[in-house]
């Protein structure tokens, strides 16, 4: 027990370092504080090509609630997880045949900026904010909770003490996503993603190690463990074999398929291209990392299926959990591998929240101080004042990415035991409802969405959303619930974009009678000056 408890001593000690090594990255790369506008895009010197903007793509894609959950779901859901996977490994494709090119050159700071620019600062641009803010914070939310989960794992099961883990880790997540600004986000995803790269083929060698590289004993042994009615592999294990499961997954791939795909801080890689050639090889380069990728969360799903104790499994829900670490101590041979596994999960959690919470953050930073705010976007780079202080437009970014982060980290607390698949599923279903309507029909030479339409479409389908979810069994019904004692399941279910999606695309249809601004058709027409690729 004490060489034990010694390894967790020096683990921790070692992660302290590692927060440290992560807040000088993010000042290292924060940008000139004279220079306010550089909080949202990279300055002239620091443009990356498209390879190293395609790496920071799939990083994007590669957010700390997939990334966690995806090898949970394959590991509890066998075939359906499966394809899950299948379904965030195409995410990247469908942007690169259905909207990459079509991005590229529209520029913009903020989501409404890119899908508003043929109007002035108003209502339009404000329904545009609002919808990124509703996508994002769920996302946002989903990337906290994994905290709660990893204090779990060594052995931290009181609420309280999970809560306030969840509050002082997020704090210092937001605050090194607030001092690196978006050439430390850029940073950060490029490590990250290249962490993933290295670390998720040594899991799989493993797990292949384990088994002899015999891919049939590992999916015996994974069917021997499994506790379902059905073979492993077999399909209905998530939702049910019924009718209604197979709709229900069906529309949670879909989900997977387009949220992962369409995310509104997402839209931002590709508006920036100089050419519709360059948004599609962004593109291509997220499928070529994100395809392998997904291929090994499968594979180590499995491998976790076939390892780790079906108790810890179910002890997961219905989704799956964050059982990475608990494969690795798995494969190191119990649990005496939990001291030197438990830095290992620390600094993975770490800066993998870290790097997905400060893109979210710049985007909703962006879209709350450039299209909610009353004043439109800012003309001009602020410079120092007179006191020395910085720049009045960095300010209010950091002021409102504290606050964006503040709200995500209250509602990661106050949900701690609620799965993360919750949010992100959530967050997909307004991105496929809300964002994905108004990138569409915003892109159309012929006819650019007016105010009124993109009001309708946002708030009518975020409505529709809201009342669906609420009726669903993901929020009361059963024991993975957010409120598993309560019961007003009247949806059958768990996704509401059966709904939402018809309902936002409906809505973002032009009406007689909407009106756009003189000249918007033709302002759109004409495109924004093409420049490099920022971020």
């Amino acid at each position: 027990m004490g060489a034990l408890t010694d390894g967790l001593v020096v683990s921790l000690l070692l992660f302290l370092l590692f927060i440290g090594a992560c807040l000088f990255l993010s000042m290292w790369a924060s940008p000139d504080l004279r220079v306010g506008d550089e909080f949202f895009r990279v300055g002239e010197g620091n443009r990356l090509g498209a390879r190293l903007i395609g790496f920071a793509y799939a990083g994007d894609i590669a957010n700390a609630a997939a990334v966690m959950y995806l090898v949970g779901v394959v590991a509890v859901a066998g075939g359906d997880g499966v394809a899950v996977a299948v379904s965030a490994a195409l995410s990247p494709l469908l942007m690169r045949q259905w909207l990459a090119k079509r991005l590229a050159g529209r520029g913009g700071r903020s989501f409404g900026e890119t899908v508003a620019r043929h109007l002035p600062p108003g209502p339009g641009r404000r329904a545009a904010g609002f919808a990124l803010l509703a996508a994002t914070v769920p996302l946002l939310t989903a990337q906290f909770q994994p905290i709660g989960d990893t204090a779990r794992m060594v052995g931290i099961d009181d609420l309280t003490t999970r809560q306030v883990l969840i509050v002082l880790m997020g704090a210092l997540i937001v605050s090194c996503a607030a001092i690196g600004a978006t050439r430390g986000a850029t940073v950060l995803q490029l490590v990250k993603i290249g962490g993933l790269l290295l670390i998720a083929p040594v899991l799989g060698l493993l797990v292949l190690v384990r088994f002899d590289g015999d891919l049939g004993s590992l999916f015996d042994a994974a069917d021997r463990l499994h506790t379902g009615s059905t073979g492993f592999l077999e399909m209905g294990q998530l939702f049910g074999d019924g009718p209604i499961g197979f709709v229900d997954l069906a529309a949670f791939c879909s989900c997977v398929l387009t949220g992962a795909a369409f995310m509104p801080y997402l839209i931002a890689r590709f508006t920036d291209a100089p050419h519709p050639a360059a948004g599609r090889r962004v593109a291509a380069v997220g499928f070529v990392v994100i395809a392998p990728l997904c291929a090994l969360a499968a594979l180590i799903g499995i491998g976790a299926a076939a390892l780790v104790p079906q108790k810890d499994l179910v002890a997961q829900g219905q989704f799956g959990g964050n059982i990475v670490a608990r494969l690795a101590i798995a494969l190191d041979g119990g649990e005496d591998g939990l001291g030197k596994w438990l830095l290992f999960g620390l600094c993975t959690t770490f800066l993998t929240i870290l790097a997905a919470a400060s893109v979210l953050l710049l985007s909703a930073a962006a879209s709350v101080v450039r299209d909610l705010g009353t004043g439109g976007p800012v003309a001009k780079p602020q410079g120092l004042k007179a006191d020395g202080t910085m720049s009045v437009s960095a300010g209010r970014a950091r002021l409102t990415m504290s606050a964006v982060g503040g709200l995500s980290i209250l509602l990661a607390a106050l949900t701690p035991d609620v799965s993360p698949q919750f949010w992100l599923i959530l967050s997909y279903t307004v991105t496929t409802s809300s964002v994905l309507p108004l990138v569409v029909h915003s892109l159309r030479e012929d006819r650019p969405m007016s105010a009124s339409a993109m009001k309708r479409c946002v708030y009518g389908s975020t409505a529709a959303i809201l009342l669906v979810t609420f009726f669903s069994p993901s929020v009361s019904g059963n024991a993975y619930a957010v409120f598993p004692d309560l019961d007003w399941n009247y949806w059958p279910f768990h996704s509401s974009v059966l709904i939402g999606a018809p309902v936002g695309f409906l809505l973002a249809r032009p009406r007689r009678g909407d009106r756009l601004p003189r000249g918007a058709a033709r302002q759109d027409r004409a495109g924004a000056p093409a420049g490099g690729f920022t971020r």
